[in-house]
């Protein structure tokens, strides 16, 4: 079934109000989830709501946290999200650090004691859309292991980079440092479908195309992925005091991930005028997309341009829900009390939207 955006976003909303979100935290994390399926990051869309139910359940992730502002000098914050939506915390310290950031040039935040902060991109348009340069890191419940390691240790731990641009689109980059985030395992088991062999390994460290038995994540670019994801560590965790490594909950035990987050926000005003900044921006995208194309190719890309597109005609399409995701998300809204039981997905969308 195709629902629309402004569907999703209901859906989303209504789901998590009658699980007890505030409607503001709510709505934001609606947000976070539609921008993840309308730009084709289906891992952290809707597919990532059932999980976040069962956190819930489990008693993991806290829909009424009081976050704090506990360090406050300037230029620097600090955050605890007392294990509350990573989603609303970043969102939460950004609003904070923005007018920070345009006073003083450059202003950072991180945060402790936070569960997933959902699709990276969106803090990379947010922040363009505002003018700004950001630079976001994570940790993340442990997937991976250290280069020659054994040992789960080490999470996806994505970068997010965003740059405003003035005619183009922005420029948006956000990455793991694995191949792929957990969250398109968990999709590709839910389908029955096999995944490639370098996305995973099995317990022995071997490659599996099984997504069941996938138990660490491939890091991109071998050891250099790895240096990545220790410095996305460092940087998430060490300025916020917040877990890494064995210290971080289990993934399968639904346990507190605690994890941390850095978000670096610069006013690129403070260097040229934001026009001249934007054009120059353009005037880059343009030498990239107009270079010599190799054998086969039509269109050069920049970061984050093929999501941007996405988002534009699925706008206009609308996002399909698999009938399995459909079925999951039903049953939940009913254990919710949100819909009687018997009621299709149809009829779910249609409550919320009404």
């Amino acid at each position: 079934m195709h629902i629309s955006y402004e569907e999703e976003l209901k859906l989303v909303e209504g789901i998590l109000t009658a699980a007890d979100f505030p409607v503001e935290d709510a709505r934001t994390i609606a947000r976070v989830i539609s921008h993840s399926d309308f730009t084709g990051v289906y891992s952290h869309g809707l597919s990532r709501l059932t999980r976040y139910m069962r956190q819930i359940k489990a008693g993991s992730l806290n829909p009424h946290p009081n976050f704090q502002k506990v360090l406050d000098s300037g230029a620097v914050m600090v955050f605890d999200g007392d294990s509350g939506s990573g989603i609303v915390s970043l969102n939460k310290a950004y609003d904070e650090l923005l007018p920070r950031a345009r006073e003083l040039g450059i202003a950072m935040a991180t945060g402790r004691h936070n569960a997933n902060i959902g699709c990276g991109s969106y803090y990379g348009w947010r922040a363009a859309a505002d003018g700004m340069v950001a630079l976001v890191t994570c940790n993340t419940y442990a997937f991976t292991s250290p280069f020659g390691g054994a040992d789960r240790l080490i999470g996806t731990n994505p970068i997010i980079l965003g740059v405003p641009g003035g005619e183009s689109y922005p420029i948006v980059m956000d990455i793991s440092t694995t191949f792929v985030a957990m969250g398109k395992i968990q999709a590709a088991e839910r389908e029955g479908q096999a995944i490639p062999d370098t996305w995973a390994k099995d317990y022995d460290g071997a490659p599996t195309t099984d997504p069941s038995k996938a138990f660490s994540l491939s890091p991109i670019a071998g050891h250099k992925g790895y240096g990545l994801a220790v410095m996305v560590d460092v940087l998430s965790t060490m300025f916020s005091a917040a877990c890494f490594g064995t210290d971080i909950g289990l993934f399968s035990k639904l346990e507190k991930e605690n994890t941390g987050f850095c978000l670096i926000l610069i006013d690129p005003s403070k260097f040229m005028p934001l026009a001249d900044f934007k054009a120059e921006v353009d005037r880059y995208a343009h030498m990239m997309k107009d270079g010599r194309k190799a054998p086969g190719v039509n269109e050069i890309f920049l970061p984050g341009e093929i999501e941007f597109r996405k988002f534009e005609a699925m706008r206009q399409t609308g996002f399909e829900v698999s009938d399995k995701l459909a079925s999951e998300l039903t049953e939940l809204s009913v254990t919710l009390g949100a819909i009687e039981e018997g009621a299709d997905f149809g009829a779910l969308v249609r409550h919320f939207a009404d």
